[in-house]
């Protein structure tokens, strides 16, 4: 479970904060069948996860620091698996 009080680093303020704004956009188009909304509501977490990645270790020696990344993470995967299995973009 994300906990807000441990998002220390800007960046992950930053995708957590553009995660919240996006899902209930995502929502909607989803709900209205809206590929063109969709793709829409999904842009605006480009910069924040590319963010994340490159100024944010994950993988860190506090356990709740860690594991608050990854429901982080998750939350952002959880969102993408409902467009697209985007595990299968590997495949191949």
């Amino acid at each position: 479970m994300l906990d807000p009080k441990l998002l220390i680093e800007p960046a992950e303020q930053e995708l957590a904060a553009a995660f919240h704004a996006v899902a209930p956009r995502v929502d909607a188009a989803l709900a209205a069948g809206d590929d063109t909304g969709l793709l829409r509501a999904l842009t605006p977490l480009r910069q924040p996860v590319d963010r994340f990645f490159d100024e944010v270790m994950v993988m860190v020696d506090e356990p709740d620091l860690c594991a608050n990344r990854l429901a982080l993470l998750g939350q952002l995967r959880a969102l993408m698996n409902r467009i697209a299995d985007i595990s299968l973009l590997a495949a191949g």
